[in-house]
């Protein structure tokens, strides 16, 4: 009703610009009576025509109601006093929360929308909602077995839908073990060799292999040195500082290698090519025009290392035992820099032990002749399953998501070379 707005306190725009502030008298259909005039308004009432009015704007009710329950309403100049005394009154508006109580528990969304007021109780009707009840029937829908009670609470890292049956692991033995607890056999090297040779004829080459595992082993150097924290921008101190020793074996070309993949990440490489690997000229060429330093021993080594990256303990170096290697021995047994040794192949008899590394890195298939290796990891270098059925050697990828795992000797392993 019209009479409602009697005694309210508005503001009216009229269309020539001005603005009337005052009390609403009286309404009748075409004009609205003002008193208690705001300003230097002379008149003690003043009425309006609904075509004066541009815009009309409700300060306060009058007293009489809920100041809680108060409305702003704007009147357009094409809505006359008329349209607006049709509308329902403040008292109308006040939604009736008595009829949140007429539904059941399991009717959380049964709730009409029109129904629903502005103080809308989102935190106890959020209760209502059956979630153990959903999941059980995505679960029935999707084939896995239901929860049996509903008490059981999910952890962070537990799935919501349970899988029926566990996927199953390997049935053989094996000399290590990786964290995932999958077995990996150790090798000889022969069969190894078996098993390179197999890859290859398939379609793998070399070159690739001698890529990869020395990308591998320089990522391996830099989460050694720090990560981030050392090889980033963000390091104002000197660059790490790497030293490669390189033989004219396989190890040598996974260590030349490395350091080049190393002196681009801003790393300060110093390459000591004790001899020239086969078919690695290019590399050596590049590192130079680097400005790499490249030295023909060991006598140009700064005192202050990082990491020594032992490119010198394959098979044919140790068997041939050039002169050079009880000097290489000599200064890593004196360094303090801890030995990253890429793929050691030792023989049954050498005129003296290799100084022990602390990381080891195994290309593809771990070798039971390694000696010790510390820490040994095992580099994903591209060896398929179809190698490993082929040479008769039981095997399951253990890689999953990374490219360089760590490898657990068995204790079987352990107590047969006691």
């Amino acid at each position: 009703m019209t009479s409602d707005y009697v005694g309210s306190v508005v503001s009216v725009k009229l269309n020539n610009g001005s603005t009337i502030k005052g009390r609403v008298l009286r309404i009748s259909p075409n004009t609205i009576s003002l008193t208690e005039l705001a300003g230097k308004q002379k008149k003690d009432t003043l009425d309006l025509f609904s075509n004066e009015i541009t815009d009309l704007d409700i300060v306060s009710l009058p007293t009489r109601q809920n100041p809680d329950q108060k409305q702003i309403t704007i009147m357009r100049r094409d809505q006359s006093p008329s349209r607006r005394g049709s509308s329902p009154s403040p008292n109308e508006m006040i939604p009736d929360n008595t009829t949140r109580k007429q539904y059941k528990k399991g009717d959380a969304f049964s709730v009409s929308v029109t129904n629903m007021s502005t103080d809308f109780d989102f935190q106890s009707s959020n209760k209502l909602f059956q979630k153990e009840t959903i999941f059980d029937e995505w679960r029935q829908q999707d084939g896995c077995l239901p929860r049996h009670t509903n008490s059981d609470k999910l952890k962070p890292t537990e799935m919501v839908i349970e899988s029926e049956a566990p996927i199953p692991g390997p049935t053989f033995d094996g000399d290590f073990m990786t964290d995932d607890k999958i077995p990996m056999v150790g090798l000889t090297l022969s069969k190894r060799i078996a098993l390179f040779k197999r890859a290859i004829n398939c379609g793998l080459s070399y070159s690739h292999v001698v890529s990869v595992a020395g990308m591998s082993v320089s990522q391996m150097v830099i989460q050694v040195l720090g990560g981030t924290c050392r090889v980033s921008l963000r390091n104002h101190n000197k660059p790490p500082v790497v030293a490669a020793l390189v033989s004219s074996g396989e190890s040598g070309k996974v260590a030349v290698t490395s350091a080049l993949h190393l002196s681009q990440h801003g790393i300060n490489v110093k390459v000591v090519l004790l001899a020239t690997p086969k078919g690695c000229d290019g590399l050596v060429n590049i590192l130079k025009k680097c400005k790499c330093v490249v030295e023909k021993g060991l006598q140009g080594l700064p005192n202050v290392i990082d990491i020594v990256i032992d490119g010198t303990q394959d098979r044919s170096t140790l068997l041939n035992w050039p002169d050079w290697m009880n000097s290489v021995i000599d200064w890593t047994d004196q360094s303090t820099a801890p030995i990253v040794a890429v793929d050691p192949q030792h023989p049954t008899q050498m005129p003296r032990s290799p100084t022990p590394p602390k990381f080891t890195c195994s290309l593809g298939a771990p070798l039971l002749s390694q000696g010790q290796t510390g820490r040994l990891f095992l580099i994903d270098i591209g060896l398929f399953p179809l190698a490993f059925k082929e040479e008769d050697i039981p095997y399951r990828s253990p890689f999953f998501d990374k490219f360089i795992i760590p490898l657990n000797r068995c204790v079987k392993q352990r107590i047969n070379s006691g």
